[in-house]
């Protein structure tokens, strides 16, 4: 029995990681470096520093520190200003918190998840909010999902991770738990270790949550949409 729905954040409810890839890809660029299309598949989902450590080493070079906090800060400038809930993800988060515990699992820091949270008013659908400062290892490790599946008081083979990018559904699978995939940074062929996949949120209805794993993902029906009650938040 499903009991908890967990969300990555960025490319999942928000449009930061769309912007995210394009600061990175023009970052590296203009510093002479072009990422291969198999770097673009897998280092989105990954920490700052992470993926800088990711492209440079695989050219060779040593990780540096002031490039990572460069790049972040310019991901952070542009996502303040440009930054928007994903399409349709505000019914699908009514529908969630109405019906399940809910929490977020996000390899950002907490000072990215309160810019987005405040200025898209995410706050109210969560009972939970957990980021990479709440954790030793970030995804694809599955300590983040495991967490919060413990702090919400549900097992892992209880719950479901909403993930846009292929590194973080390896997370959703290594904690037991079952996944959705929202077809966003990476094509649909990229994402097929998820048990559903869509194209757009209004294609998820509280049925499909209720019996992930009897559903094939080519199959969709309009998004079931209900008034939420007033649950008290849990924090950590």
């Amino acid at each position: 029995m499903i009991k908890a729905i967990l969300y990555d954040m960025d490319g999942t409810i928000a449009t930061s990681e769309g912007i995210a890839r394009d600061i990175t890809i023009k970052f590296f660029s203009e510093r002479g470096i072009e990422l291969t299309e198999e770097e673009k598949k897998i280092i989105f989902g990954l920490t700052w520093k992470e993926l800088v450590k990711l492209v440079l080493n695989n050219r060779g070079m040593e990780y540096r520190q002031s490039m990572k906090n460069t790049l972040k800060e310019r991901y952070i400038r542009n996502m303040k200003k440009h930054v928007e809930a994903m399409p349709n993800v505000y019914p699908l988060l009514e529908m969630t918190k109405q019906n399940f515990k809910v929490a977020l699992g996000t390899n950002s820091r907490i000072r990215e998840v309160d810019i987005i949270f405040d200025k898209l008013g995410f706050d109210k659908y969560f009972d939970l909010k957990l980021a990479k400062d709440h954790i030793k290892n970030p995804k694809p490790n599955p300590e983040i999902y495991l967490k919060a599946a413990k702090l919400l008081g549900v097992k892992p083979e209880e719950c479901i991770v909403f993930e846009d990018s292929i590194v973080c559904l390896k997370a959703a699978r290594s904690a037991g738990m079952k996944s959705v995939a929202i077809i966003n940074t990476h094509k649909k062929e990229d994402l097929e270790e998820a048990d559903v996949i869509v194209n757009d949120y209004s294609e998820i209805t509280l049925g499909i949550l209720k019996n992930i794993g009897k559903y094939n993902p080519k199959n969709f029906i309009p998004l079931n949409q209900g008034n939420i009650p007033n649950i008290p938040k849990q924090s950590i």
